[in-house]
């Protein structure tokens, strides 16, 4: 009699005779059975065919059906050779031609809604309208069906907004920002006099600088809003510090209007920066006294920026507690940067005891950093408190120093004046963490002014040794050149 082991080794193809023959021959075929059920599973997928081989519904338009068919293709031909730049300088042109043809497939969705929309389609299976029926059947969040929404209201009356995001030409973020500025009725009508400008702006700004100037142009244009947004944001100030009884823990929650928000934001950046200049010196110092050369990064320091940032917010409410009533810390001013023309009519309209009615295009009224300031408010508040005001002309000339060594106070004032981050492309870092960097060497008799400054964080101060060049063009914008010549985009 044949023993159990004997058996199991039988059944599991391990042991001799025809019969283990026939099964490993016969795992063998499952295996290439399934592997091969699987890769037509992942190719139906790819061209809309399920499980069972039946494919998805082609579009009724048949030169649509073939259009999206060669898309389907291209894209299977794609990922097929892979998506692998050669070297950086490749990577750049990777990134721009595949941003390209995303724009363009976001303006076809979008286009899709406004459709839809259009010809009601959406009664015939009860959606209550052509965004909901979007949204359950692509399976979209609330803020990506109504983003589709906005987009196709606003193309419907900008035409050469949405010419331009179909040839690829605008960024989605521009045209999102665009249809949320356009949801506002009282200034839609007067978008489609600047289609050209928000274009341009859309094409040569950053996505963040683009939403904040477009909604500083809504917010100006609508004079007729409901209530002045800057007396309902301070008649709302809130904030609250509460327990939470589960873990312990204690939440804080606040909310502020412009100018005390600007203040405190200022104050609280300080803070963090103190905290991160003693966790740099301390890691240097143990670096050091472990034989090192004091060399140190991000990841040798202490504590992570969430935590720097609590410990930054804690120490002002204990120095608060400690500081005399009303006591300001020496030399610390708030740096309120206007434009002349808005200036000039803030003050006007003070002095006739009206409402301001400013240029949008030469408007500013900002923080250093670039935080956008009520200027009502800020004009009144700045009566009261520790604000230094910063004019700057179309030409943005605020000062020249001569040859001052260091940008220091008003000099490095004024190199902010028009810059709010760190000018190195793509870098968000704000000007008040950036130190003001000489854009000829003052050792190759660069002068210290506005116009041969710039502010650059730490990191790209110490990138422009390697050979980089950075220059501002007459128009105000920037170009950093690598050390071999070419652009850096």
């Amino acid at each position: 009699m044949r023993s159990t082991a004997e058996t199991e080794n039988e059944v599991a193809g391990a042991g001799p005779g025809a019969g283990d023959t026939f099964l490993v021959a016969l795992r063998s075929r499952l295996r290439r059975d399934e592997i091969a059920a699987l890769e037509a599973a992942v190719a139906g997928a790819s061209r809309g065919v399920d499980g069972a081989g039946v494919r998805d519904p082609e579009v009724g338009d048949p030169a649509g059906a073939s259009a999206l068919e060669h898309a389907e293709e291209a894209l299977d031909e794609l990922f097929a050779v892979g998506v692998r730049p050669d070297d950086p300088r490749d990577a750049v042109v990777w990134i721009g031609r595949l941003e390209h043809l995303g724009r363009r497939v976001d303006a076809a969705k979008s286009a899709l809604v406004g459709e839809i929309a259009r010809t009601r389609f959406h009664l015939t299976d009860g959606h209550g309208s052509a965004r909901i029926m979007v949204r359950h059947v692509a399976r979209l969040s609330e803020a990506e069906s109504l983003n589709r929404t906005r987009t196709a209201e606003a193309c419907a009356d900008l035409p050469k907004v949405k010419a331009a995001w179909q040839a690829g030409n605008l960024p989605t973020s521009a045209a999102i920002t665009l249809g949320r500025v356009h949801a506002n009725q009282r200034v839609a009508p007067a978008m489609e006099a600047r289609q050209d400008e928000f274009i341009n702006d859309a094409t040569t700004m950053s996505s963040k600088s683009f939403a904040n100037k477009a909604h500083r142009w809504e917010r100006l244009i609508d004079e007729d809003g409901p209530e002045p947004a800057n007396e309902r944001n301070h008649n709302n100030r809130d904030t609250s510090l509460r327990p939470n009884p589960n873990d312990l823990s204690w939440e804080l929650k606040g909310f502020f209007g412009s100018v005390q928000g600007a203040q405190m934001r200022e104050i609280f950046d300080r803070y963090i920066d103190a905290e991160f200049s003693a966790d740099c010196a301390a890691a240097k110092a143990a670096d050091i006294a472990a034989g090192g050369t004091g060399d140190i990064t991000k990841p040798d320091l202490d504590r992570t920026d969430a935590q720097r940032r609590a410990d930054a917010f804690f120490r002002i409410f204990l120095d608060a507690a400690a500081a005399p009533d009303g006591a300001i810390p020496p030399g610390f001013v708030h740096n309120i940067h206007w434009s002349a023309s808005a200036y000039e009519e803030m003050l006007h309209a003070i002095d006739d005891n009206r409402p301001p009615a400013f240029d949008p295009d030469t408007f500013m009224c900002r923080t250093d950093d670039g935080h956008d300031l009520d200027p009502t408010e800020t004009a009144v508040t700045s009566l009261f408190s520790q604000f230094r005001r910063i004019v700057i002309d179309a030409k943005s000339v605020v000062i020249d120093l001569g040859r001052a060594r260091r940008f220091t106070g008003s000099a490095r004032t004024a190199a902010t004046a028009t810059n709010t981050h760190c000018i190195w492309p793509g870098c968000h870092a704000p000007a008040g963490r950036c130190d003001i960097d000489h854009l000829t060497q003052h050792s190759h008799n660069g002068p210290t002014n506005p116009s041969n400054s710039a502010p650059l964080c730490g990191k790209h101060k110490r990138w422009k040794q390697k050979g980089f060049s950075i220059r501002r063009l007459p128009d105000g914008t920037w170009h950093t050149t690598r050390p071999d010549g070419s652009q850096l985009e």
